[in-house]
């Protein structure tokens, strides 16, 4: 294989806002840095939206990229760029952040154009919407050479379920492609536990209480609710027992961490739990640790993983978890304990759910399911009380972790993955046509406007053209449209129309691709700088 080029329509940036702490934004962007630390691909090529897009990219990614010395690796095109570019280059893998937005698009332009595999992670999969982009991926596009990433059998599964359910709806075929379960990762290399003494003093935290910390935004309906959790450390913490619990996390539903808050104080816990919001990163690093246990109690389908347990297993925590999703995959004996969940169908959920509101239809869901209170209480009682298990038993998560999911391990599964995939790669002769699926807006539109552009159609600079070709000015561009206008272009154009000349005429006169010279036309019409000149004028 020659070069090896890593390509993605993503950039990989979080979101401002409350929405940086959404686990899939933290896990694609933590990807990100990894790849371009560890990863040993040539270069790396991002297609983004537009200019403006690019210069975000720079801005926030430069400095990181300066540093590791990999600024010289990627190589940033516009969106409209990726046709030539797919056509130039032989890319060894398209990687999506996610396998919902342009995954089957970009599989049907790599089937006209180019021969590479797609590949994409999963994140959360519980929304009602994901079966339409299911169904578009049954309908042609995908091929047996692209793949989904699942960081868990557990989600492999759901996508699995998901298309059966489609395909014996609607009597269709499942999509050929590859399903691969290599988990997500974090960089370990800085997260360690040490002088817990200091950490615990900068926080002020006492040193002889044993905690327990449950880390993880504040909202009900996409994350956990604590309220069991509070119910079970309230039948277990008895007067005088030097144990205290920590809630922390970003805020995301400021109604439910006031609830939470008087929730505390009904069950007189107000002296042995905390409740800390917003916390810096130097926080959240001191808080793991400080902790002499880690706890989370997932009770939603929208959760697929767990980057938080991965966290507490680098900074050497032992676990305390529900039995669900992908948390059991992460969570074995030897390093925590998993307590029972119960969970069963609501016939209206079913039906209904396309109709709901994601918030309401979650809540929904996790409300119905429940944790085992009596074993999550002795559980509790275990970890508070064993401080010495808990050591050892950390010992080990952070060993796993290593093992298993620091970046370091986790990026060279991936390259070998895409690297295999190019490999053995063959573009299906049949799926060489256009996406089903997407609007051809010029066809579906065209009874809109009166006229079409026609080769024999003619035109002539108007007066005003005429100025400005003169003046030497160039016309102001509107947000984004100097990636279509090249002022260069619309020069030559006006000069070329001091005598009137056919549109056939104008299109062959330079050397840009003609569909882009069409549309300077179009756009010099629109702004009075051209004029159609009819036959007999």
């Amino acid at each position: 294989m020659n070069k090896r080029i890593w390509a993605s329509l993503d950039d990989y940036m979080p979101p401002e806002g409350g929405f940086q702490h959404v686990g899939r934004n933290i896990a694609n962007h933590n990807f990100f840095r990894a790849l371009l630390t560890y990863g040993r691909f040539d270069e790396y090529h991002f297609f983004l939206a537009n200019k403006a897009h690019q210069r975000a990219f720079e801005a926030r990614h430069g400095p990181f990229l300066k540093e590791i010395g990999g600024t010289h690796k990627v190589r940033l095109f516009e969106r409209l760029d990726l046709p030539g570019e797919l056509q130039r280059q032989d890319y060894t893998v398209f990687h999506q952040s996610d396998h919902i937005t342009s995954f089957n698009a970009l599989c049907h332009l790599r089937n006209q154009l180019a021969s590479f595999p797609v590949t994409a992670f999963i994140h959360s999969l519980s929304y009602q919407s994901f079966m339409a982009k299911y169904l578009e991926m049954m309908l042609g596009g995908v091929t047996r050479g692209d793949a989904l990433v699942c960081s868990s059998e557990s989600g492999k599964q759901v996508i699995e379920n998901c298309f059966r359910e489609i395909s014996r709806r609607c009597a269709l075929d499942t999509p050929p492609l590859q399903m691969e379960v290599i988990p997500l990762g974090i960089d370990g290399t800085d997260l360690v536990s040490d002088d817990r003494a200091r950490n615990r003093n900068e926080l002020g935290l006492k040193e002889e209480e044993v905690i327990g910390l449950c880390f993880g935004r504040f909202s009900d309906y996409d994350k956990m609710d604590l309220f069991p959790l509070l119910q079970a450390y309230s039948t277990i913490c008895a007067k005088g027992c030097p144990w205290r619990l920590i809630l922390a996390g970003a805020v995301h539903s400021k109604s439910y961490l006031r609830m939470l808050e008087l929730w505390v104080r009904a069950l007189g816990l107000s002296d042995r739990v905390s409740i800390l919001t917003d916390l810096s990163e130097a926080d959240k690093a001191g808080l793991y640790r400080s902790a002499d246990f880690f706890i989370s109690l997932s009770d939603n389908p929208q959760e697929t993983f767990g980057l938080t347990l991965l966290e507490a297993m680098a900074f050497g925590l032992p676990l305390l978890v529900s039995d669900f999703d992908g948390y059991r995959e992460i969570v074995p004996t030897e390093v925590g304990r998993r307590v029972k969940t119960t969970w069963d169908e609501c016939a209206p959920l079913v039906t209904l759910g396309p109709l709901m509101d994601e918030v309401t239809y979650h809540r929904y869901l996790a409300q119905s399911l429940s944790i085992d209170l009596d074993e999550l209480a002795h559980a509790l009682t275990f970890f508070f009380s064993q401080p010495s298990i808990c050591h050892d038993m950390g010992a080990a998560a952070r060993d796993r972790f290593l093992r298993l999911y620091d970046y370091r391990v986790v990026i060279p599964k991936l390259e070998s993955l895409w690297v295999d995939l190019k490999t053995r790669f063959a573009t299906i002769p049949c799926s060489r046509e256009s996406d089903p699926l997407g609007m051809n807006v010029f066809q579906c539109f065209s009874h809109y406007p009166s006229q079409s552009l026609r080769s024999e159609m003619k035109f002539q600079r108007t007066g005003y053209g005429a100025q400005l070709l003169a003046s030497g000015a160039q016309y102001p561009l509107l947000s984004d449209m100097g990636s279509l206008i090249d002022h260069g272009v619309v020069g030559a154009l006006l000069a070329q129309t001091r005598e009137t000349r056919s549109l056939q005429e104008l299109l062959t006169s330079g050397e840009d691709e003609p569909w882009r010279r069409r549309y300077v036309v179009l756009w010099m019409l629109k702004h009075g700088l051209l004029r159609q000149v009819d036959d007999g004028t």
